[in-house]
């Protein structure tokens, strides 16, 4: 048996699997900053319209780059999943403009809860 005690191999497994995580996603993100600019992207594949350059699908899945809200928009194909292009969100949409609320929805009063 080894002189390292099993308690230390684990924790060495554990960090070093977190480790191996973290760098996977280091350069997941790495690669997303590192996309072009979606005029760039167009002029570069010869489009009109923004559509996939790996599989030709006009279907597009549009992510923030750090979370949903974020102004910096990454663009990947809906089939494949390439990613194909990065934009920046006007402010006017950031900036959290009041959406319009269905005219027929209203809160409910206390009476109508309990029902």
């Amino acid at each position: 048996m080894s002189s390292v005690p099993l308690p230390i191999l684990f924790i060495m497994a554990v960090f070093f699997t977190m480790w191996m995580i973290l760098r996977v996603f280091h350069r997941q993100e790495s690669a997303k900053r590192a996309l072009p600019e979606r005029g760039t992207y167009l002029q570069a594949h010869g489009l009109e319209e923004p559509s996939c350059h790996a599989c030709g699908a006009a279907e597009l899945k549009e992510d923030g780059l750090s979370h949903g809200k974020d102004a910096q928009r990454i663009v990947s194909c809906g089939k494949c999943k390439a990613l194909l292009y990065r934009f920046e969100r006007p402010r006017a949409a950031e900036e959290g403009e009041a959406l319009p609320v269905d005219a027929h929805w209203r809160p409910l009063d206390s009476a109508e809860r309990r029902e």
